[in-house]
């Protein structure tokens, strides 16, 4: 029936029209084009993009405030004893100033743009490793899924054929009416597994061209098989040693503490250090400057003013003060924080542990299913064997068919359960290839 069944075309969509794009992809390509098309990882991109640019332009605190006003106002004469003749009289008045606040937390605002950026690049880092993980899973998913179609396709074939003798049998007669039945009610039972199966298929498949950015017009061949798989040699207590402190949540974790932190010295330094005010003041005045005569002849003054202000609060040194109490609040959140990065600490311990004992337990699994398969093999030929020769009956044989189906799907699944495991250590110790941290059995 099934040997080790190898699948290089394996999943095929059904395209919308006749018209539609085809592309096949391997796991790694597949991977590929969901970091390049997926909508979710590009709106995080343009995140990261904005907080670049905020930490490459954060020098523009140092640029003063520059504005410039004018005023033109007239003043004329309405009561006076006696009445006496007055032109009235326009003044314009130009003015240009500028002011540049200076405060020891400028620097600490500076840094924290860069501490804004990392995080950013640590959640975008930690949103691809997850789509490619999500990705490679799915792939394999529905190589497992196209594989058990094909298995049951296999054991319909057979079915149908030990359907067709049991046929001729009765029209020799050789077998009786129901047993000629039985076996197409067999037959008949089958098919709705597989239909559900092809749907199931199919929903999968919309799923993986959604996470890959994939039109789902598209028919998609996507090559690769289950029969290759490197199983690695695992030190639980070796991985959690080396990488627990390098997991992408960690690493966020640290970056918002690190955050908090300047945050906390920003809000200090801006409370309670002096503030420094350099600023300069252009002024200038011209009597009647909408009359007819030039410029030359009006009346005019400017001024010029350069001077530098400083100011030091005093409330926010008083005990309990709003200043004294945020301040308070960030430590307590601090230590919240400090707090959780311990928690992490024993969570990833526990889950690499479960990993590795998952990964372990299902080749030891796999190993016995191997053997399942080749005995389950053995007995469905030599049941058949008997069954043409009149030996055994009708049942016998779809039993050990039946058997044969199962141990052939259990070795399936726990092939895409070791490799689903696989995916989930890779992103667990943070590691982009586990070849280069593992070794092979």
């Amino acid at each position: 029936m099934m040997k080790r069944l190898t699948i290089y075309l394996l999943m095929i969509s059904v395209a919308l029209n006749a018209n539609a794009e085809i592309i096949s992809l391997n796991v790694d390509e597949a991977a590929e084009m969901a970091v390049k098309n997926n909508l979710s990882l590009k709106s995080s991109a343009i995140d990261v993009r904005i907080k670049e640019r905020k930490k490459d332009l954060a020098w523009n605190v140092f640029i003063p405030a520059i504005d410039a006003s004018a005023d033109l106002s007239n003043t004329r004469q309405l009561f006076s004893a006696p009445l006496a003749s007055y032109d009235p009289i326009w003044t314009l008045n130009p003015k240009l100033s500028m002011t540049l606040p200076l405060n020891i937390a400028a620097g600490t605002g500076i840094i924290q743009t860069i501490i804004d950026y990392d995080a950013g690049e640590l959640s975008y880092r930690d949103a691809r490793k997850q789509l490619e993980r999500d990705v490679r899973k799915q792939f394999y998913n529905m190589i497992a899924l196209a594989a058990n179609i094909d298995l049951k396709k296999v054991n319909i074939e057979i079915a149908e054929k030990r359907y067709d003798q049991s046929r001729e049998n009765y029209n020799n007669g050789l077998i009786s009416e129901l047993e000629m039945l039985q076996s197409q009610v067999t037959v008949e039972n089958m098919k709705p597994e597989l239909n559900a199966l092809n749907t199931q298929f199919e929903n999968g498949l919309m799923n993986f061209k959604f996470l890959s950015g994939i039109p789902l017009d598209t028919e998609v061949f996507l090559m690769g098989d289950l029969n290759n798989i490197r199983f690695y040699e695992m030190d639980r207590e070796e991985l959690i040693k080396s990488y627990s402190a390098g997991r992408m949540d960690t690493l966020q974790l640290n970056k918002a503490i690190e955050s908090l932190e300047n945050t906390k010295r920003a809000t200090s330094q801006l409370n309670k250090t002096p503030n420094l005010t350099l600023y300069s003041i252009w002024q200038t005045s011209v009597t009647d400057p909408l009359g007819g005569d030039s410029w030359d002849t009006d009346s005019w003054s400017d001024s010029f003013v350069l001077g530098l202000q400083i100011s030091f609060p005093l409330d926010d040194f008083i005990p309990n003060s709003r200043t004294d109490v945020s301040l308070k609040e960030m430590e307590d959140s601090i230590e919240k924080l400090e707090i959780q990065r311990q928690q992490l600490y024993e969570a990833a311990s526990m889950e690499i542990t479960n990993l590795v004992m998952n990964l372990d337990n299902s080749y030891r699994t796999i190993e016995t299913y191997e053997l399942n398969v080749t005995l389950a093999q053995k007995s469905f030929d030599l049941t058949t064997e008997a069954y043409n020769l009149g030996t055994r009956e009708l049942l016998d044989v779809e039993t050990a068919q039946e058997s044969l189906l199962a141990a052939s799907q259990s070795i399936l699944f726990e092939k895409i359960n070791y490799i689903s495991n696989l995916f989930d250590l890779q992103y667990a110790i943070n590691a982009d290839d586990l070849s280069e941290v593992l070794e092979e059995k």
